[in-house]
């Protein structure tokens, strides 16, 4: 089939026919679809980083496991916070990005005598190793005193 090209090289979008259009569309729609998602997604995990940011606190060199880690989210390919119990949460930061962090379902955190250490321990995932840069505790439970009264006035 064939595509009707102007004198200039270029070609007119009505003149094309439907079975060339359709395809080209739905390439197209996916696209930006798929930008959309990863914008809405990006600034998601990037609110909620700002948010664990605004209750951390001073940096610690060890962080204390009573119990093992509960849960860790992946804030961007940098930094990821890790969950102890109920209200006991920490914001990581790695010493540099992680490749394909952001996709993991499983990591693990190498720990030393029922802690992790900034200097000794490290992040795994698949083949690779991440350094902690900074340990830095979360007021979670001022974290969700602000999610509820946001949620009130939503």
């Amino acid at each position: 089939m064939a595509i009707p090209v102007r004198d200039d090289g270029g070609v007119d979008l009505e003149d094309l026919p439907v079975r060339v259009l359709s395809p080209l569309t739905g390439i197209a729609l996916m696209a930006l679809a798929s930008c959309t998602t990863s914008a809405a997604y990006r600034a998601r995990l990037d609110a909620r980083l700002a948010e664990y940011e605004a209750h951390a606190g001073a940096p610690v060199k060890q962080i204390r496991l009573y119990t093992g880690l509960d849960r860790w989210e992946v804030l961007a390919p940098d930094r990821i916070a890790i969950f102890i119990g109920a209200n006991r949460a920490y914001l990581l930061k790695l010493r540099g990005p992680c490749s394909g962090l952001e996709f993991q379902t499983r990591i693990g955190i190498s720990s030393t005598n029922q802690s992790i250490d900034l200097k000794f321990d490290r992040l795994y995932f698949e083949h690779q190793v991440c350094y902690f840069a900074e340990f830095r505790p979360i007021d979670y439970r001022a974290v969700k005193r602000e999610r509820a009264a946001r949620s009130k006035t939503d």
